[in-house]
């Protein structure tokens, strides 16, 4: 092809055809320019392909990852709602007047309230991954983009709240301390696995006492309030944000 290009040049110098020469040249010039913007457009779009690849299995990777922390997410309000659920039933209790609960009634009661807490840690190493990496870039949605990038922050409060919600949970344990007898609480739970087992308390005073306690109720109440303010305002919208996040997500891949 270089040679039939030569060939012509030449005859045209030969027979003295300067401005067909020229005119030619300028031709020339212009179909090597035009190759050359059409490689490099095969080139961009030959990258922009291989990107497109690469958003698309990020998308992918991060609606599992999300759809999982999600359920997860779930599980976490199911908890604080009972914890919820079983302190007020436990503060209904409590009461200045004597009691007829038995120390194994009692027990239950603080069991069903205090044996788990409501502690949220997703799994993101697929978002993590991807902000380290810079790849986040690569998400052409600005609304997801920002979600995913303001994630971590999110988290970073409902931990603060979750700590809250923890300090007040210590103070219920702290007025079981002063005021009643915790081993007493493990001897009536013998039959229950998730408690560690220990002889029986050789000190005849009674968590009846628990119930008469005006700090222990100032204590549940507290705990109760902070663990509703959790649910409303962290958990929540926590979990409203990661639905609309898999929405985006679910539009933006394969689109």
């Amino acid at each position: 092809m270089i040679k039939f290009f030569r060939r012509i040049r030449q005859q045209l110098l030969t027979e003295n055809k300067f401005s067909k020469y020229l005119l030619y040249a300028i031709g020339e010039i212009v179909l090597v320019v035009i190759g050359i913007l059409i490689a490099l457009q095969i080139n961009n779009w030959n990258e922009q392909r291989k990107t497109n690849l690469k958003e698309q299995t990020l998308l992918t990777a991060l609606r599992q990852e999300f759809i999982h922390n999600r359920k997860e997410l779930q599980a976490v309000i199911e908890i604080n709602r009972n914890n919820v659920e079983a302190a007020g039933e436990f503060a209904s209790i409590l009461s200045p007047k004597k009691t007829n609960l038995s120390d194994r009634e009692i027990a239950q009661y603080w069991d069903k309230a205090f044996r788990q807490e409501a502690i949220y840690r997703p799994s993101l190493g697929v978002l993590n991954e991807a902000i380290n990496s810079g790849n986040l870039s690569i998400v052409r949605n600005n609304e997801l983009r920002n979600i995913l990038s303001s994630f971590d922050a999110e988290l970073q409060q409902l931990r603060k709240q979750e700590e809250t919600v923890f300090d007040f949970r210590l103070e219920c344990y702290r007025s079981l301390r002063n005021s009643g007898n915790f081993r007493k609480i493990l001897d009536n739970l013998k039959d229950t696995e998730t408690w560690f087992k220990l002889s029986s308390s050789p000190f005849e005073n009674s968590n009846k006492v628990l119930l008469q306690s005006e700090r222990f109720e100032n204590d549940i109440v507290l705990f109760i309030g902070i663990s509703v303010f959790l649910e409303n305002n962290f958990l929540i919208p926590l979990k409203n944000r990661m639905s609309e996040s898999i929405q985006i997500l679910n539009a933006e891949i394969n689109k």
